[in-house]
């Protein structure tokens, strides 16, 4: 990691320049971005790509891939939220290779000396009293188990979440997510024992002030017209647009669900393990969830693993069938279990919260006309784009998709979110560096301006 000081400003990188891309040790090459490309579209099935994907990936080190053609790219998707220690850190691939050698896979009817090892430092970190761990393969699981052991709880169907959340693209976590067309590909009805309650998005509320009082409100009367609801499902703060409550919104509440007897489910797939600046999302609002989520960079980037912890009394009485058939993979614990040391041994959760406000400054610094927004919790958020601040209208999606590849062209790789299609959304590694996170706004302060040219914007 960057150890330097962090500067005041974006440096001497030049904002709007092409800086020259990191290289990467070079391995033999044995075919072309054409050719994997062309295989991939005759045996993969893609149905959610968009501008400028898929990309080949060949080798992936700290915050940079190489293609298959050689070029470098900055990753600020971390693999996609993964690699919370950047990719193939040298630590976490050591474990997984030393622990290849003992044993891969047992039945979920037994045990291996990573999962138990996991299970017990995620007690050891855990908010409040979530002291047990049922391991699932993924974060669609993960959400399935939780709603499956708070109803269990509570004895009641109903679930409340929030617009905008996004818990999984399985059925049941789709009926818990608000994207219309996630929710279509499910071609069915949904679950109707499902209530949604508004989301506070300070920036966009009609009176900003009055945000959180007018969103309790209309969360406490949809509790009075459901009394089938039982538990409250909720990321901390939502990875899709970067939305995070004020501290008010979520201690209120909070406060509510206590009164009500609901049961409170955190979804930590994306917030948890460092990513905000703090070990869990829950951490920024003193919050102890009955029954939490995990998943995303829990492997350590190797595999797939996720986890539901619970309180005991919640554990005691859960019944599920059977376990998911590759839970528990002794190689993705190993690996993860090593991850999570390194994010401490390291001081990434530290790091991270420093580079969001590093990141939070250097944007605001542009005064660029089309940045409304800029949200980061440590390294979890993005940046609104506008086509005028004082409307609030927002980049329309061939815009937003049209400055992703340009994005991609200068060698940057990051997604597109928000309820409006308009946040660039940017998460890289928690181990990313002042110098690299300069060389990302100088990229996508050129690419703004591009695109605002192209659409007759070029001065506002």
């Amino acid at each position: 990691m960057d150890n330097a000081p962090i500067p005041k400003s974006p440096g001497s990188t030049p904002h709007g320049g092409r800086t020259a891309l990191v290289s990467l040790p070079a391995d033999e090459r044995t075919q072309s971005n054409a050719q994997l490309l062309a295989d991939d579209s005759q045996y993969v099935m893609r149905p959610w790509t968009a501008a400028g994907e898929p990309l080949p990936i060949v080798e992936a080190h700290g915050s940079y891939v190489r293609d298959a053609d050689g070029r470098v790219y900055m990753d600020f998707t971390s693999g996609y939220f993964v690699n919370q220690a950047g990719h193939s850190h040298p630590r976490v691939i050591s474990a997984a290779i030393a622990q290849l050698h003992k044993v891969s896979q047992v039945s979920g009817r037994h045990a291996s000396e990573p999962a138990i090892g996991m299970a017990k430092e995620l007690a050891r970190l855990a908010p409040g009293r979530l002291t047990k761990t049922l391991y699932t393969t993924g974060g669609c699981e993960s959400t399935e188990f939780a709603l499956k052991m708070a109803r269990q709880k509570s004895g009641k169907l109903g679930v409340m979440v929030l617009d905008n959340a996004f818990h999984g693209l399985s059925v049941q976590a789709l009926a818990t997510c608000s994207n219309e067309s996630y929710r279509k590909s499910a071609s069915a009805p949904l679950d109707a024992n499902i209530v949604a309650a508004p989301t506070p998005y300070v920036y966009r509320w009609k009176n900003p002030d009055a945000c959180v009082d007018e969103s309790i409100a209309a969360l406490e009367q949809l509790l009075d017209a459901n009394p089938h609801v039982g538990s409250i499902l909720a990321e901390p703060m939502q990875a899709v647009g970067g939305l995070a409550p004020p501290l008010e919104w979520w201690q209120r509440v909070d406060a509510i669900r206590k009164a009500r007897g609901l049961v409170l489910i955190l979804d930590e797939i994306q917030t948890g393990l460092g990513r905000t600046g703090k070990m869990w999302g829950a951490d920024h609002y003193g919050l102890e969830a009955d029954i939490m989520t995990l998943a995303k960079g829990l492997s350590g980037g190797v595999g797939s693993l996720g986890a539901v912890m619970a309180t005991p009394e919640i554990a005691a009485s859960f019944w599920g069938a059977t376990s998911p058939t590759s839970a528990a993979n002794a190689i993705s614990c190993a690996a993860g279990l090593e991850m999570i040391r390194v994010i401490q041994d390291e001081k990434l959760v530290e790091n991270a919260a420093a580079m969001g406000e590093y990141m939070t400054r250097v944007f605001w610094e542009l005064r660029s006309p089309w940045i409304g927004d800029v949200r980061f919790k440590g390294l979890l958020g993005g940046v609104e784009l506008v086509l005028d601040k004082k409307s609030k209208q927002p980049w329309s999606k061939d815009q937003i998709l049209g400055m992703k590849s340009d994005l991609l062209e200068r060698g940057v790789i990051c997604t597109a979110t928000g309820p409006l299609g308009n946040v660039i959304r940017i998460q890289p590694p928690l181990s990313v560096s002042p110098s690299e996170i300069d060389r990302f706004v100088s990229h996508f302060d050129a690419a703004v301006r591009a695109a605002m040219q192209a659409a007759g914007r070029a001065s506002a």
